[in-house]
């Protein structure tokens, strides 16, 4: 692989510019950008996003410690793991959850229970102790774990001397050699995760007959260092005037499968992601043109009401994930009685959730956008035989 195909020269885009909200000018994207004013202001830089990257590296520690000098203690009602050189973290829920899992503790999800339920108190993080240290017991004393560590005293990982974080430094740096005059939006990361999307410059993106249009090109990228996701770059495009879009589910062209575990060669991981990138520029053109042609699945007759809802039932949402894309189609897409507005509609909800949902939310509008005309004719049959019951079992009380 050429990596030097891939990468796109800043003298491309040099002098050019898009308005911020202030109505200065910000270098970045060519002149015609299909990225609105108020949503640059949003943006961030690669180099700002960066800086966060390493103001959380600057706070931690990864400490590799054998399992007989760790210990489960109650420190004044707060459960924490302390090391044999008494240093104590305290473990988030997150972290937690991996502890009570790689100890066997018997009901893996029972401590947490005991932390979190209404009224916990000094006695319920006593019997936690217990539960945490007669597990360990059982366990190798020799075996060692990794326990990521902060300044703030927290413990945000508990996982095996086996699991190999890919820094996130790295892969974002990576997606920058490749991408460099991206611009990341959406952005959800943390000190730990990397997790948004790369707004893709019309400099290097060939849209064909679609180059007028409002829609764009983005990858959504998201690499984790403590275990919550794997490595992953998804085609996803965007409607540049409401900062919402939608992956392109149905062709991710050649997938990373990154685990993090072992030995990470990073030079075939790297070949992977330029591999990655080179496929997803040229199909998402294609992905704009269908996602445009979505107005033509008109809804007809047939009360949106009913049409969300059964895509909601299809899509097994609950009920505040099904309500909230009603309420975001009744107050932002009623004039688009369609397909279209529908997946708009979808991909807004998303971004009033949680990391998880959001991108189960955006997966769904871009499995939408390949929906058949004969699926959507047998959906509307069967959303307007929908009745007030089946909308009590899909939607809440205020939908």
């Amino acid at each position: 692989m050429d990596y030097k195909k891939l990468k796109m020269t800043a003298d491309k885009s040099e002098g050019s510019f898009v308005e911020t909200l202030q109505g200065q000018t910000g270098v970045g994207f060519a002149e015609n950008t299909r990225v609105h004013k108020d949503w640059w202001a949003k943006t961030q830089s690669y180099d700002e996003t960066m800086e966060s990257l390493q103001r959380g590296a600057d706070e931690r520690e990864d400490i590799l410690e054998a399992t007989k000098n760790i210990l489960a203690v109650n420190d004044n009602g707060k459960f924490k793991l302390q090391l044999l050189d008494g240093r104590m973290f305290a473990p988030t829920d997150h972290a937690l959850s991996q502890f009570s899992i790689r100890t066997n503790v018997p009901s893996s999800t029972v401590i947490q229970k005991l932390r979190s339920q209404e009224g916990s108190d000094s006695q319920d993080v006593d019997c936690m102790v217990d539960l945490a240290n007669n597990s360990m017991r059982r366990v190798d004393q020799d075996k060692k774990f990794r326990l990521r560590t902060y300044t703030d005293g927290t413990c945000r990982a508990f996982v095996t001397d086996k699991y190999a974080p890919i820094d996130n430094r790295w892969f974002l740096e990576t997606v920058k050699e490749f991408l460099p005059n991206g611009r990341v939006s959406h952005w959800r990361g943390d000190e730990d995760t990397i997790f948004g999307n790369v707004l893709l410059p019309d400099t290097i993106m060939d849209y064909g007959q679609e180059d007028d249009s409002d829609y764009g090109g983005m990858i959504s990228i998201g690499n984790c260092e403590i275990g919550k996701r794997r490595a992953s770059l998804m085609s996803s495009i965007f409607r540049a005037i409401c900062m919402n879009g939608c992956i392109w589910g149905q062709v991710k062209g050649k997938e990373i499968k990154q685990r993090h575990i072992g030995t990470i060669d990073l030079d075939a991981l790297k070949l992977q992601m330029a591999e990655n990138i080179e496929y997803q520029l040229p199909i998402l053109p294609d992905g704009i043109r269908k996602f445009i042609e979505l107005q033509t699945k008109t809804t007809n007759d047939v009360r949106m009401k009913n049409v969300i809802a059964a895509i909601s039932m299809d899509s097994k949402l609950a009920k505040k994930e099904a309500t909230e894309v009603f309420s975001q189609w009744a107050e932002h897409e009623r004039q688009d009685r369609n397909l279209f507005g529908v997946v708009n509609a979808i991909t807004r909800a998303g971004q009033v959730f949680d990391n998880q949902t959001w991108v189960k939310f955006d997966a769904l509008g871009g499995d939408l956008v390949d929906m058949k005309q004969d699926r959507w004719d047998s959906l509307l049959k069967r959303a307007e035989s929908l009745d007030e019951k089946d909308f009590e079992r899909v939607f809440a009380v205020s939908a």
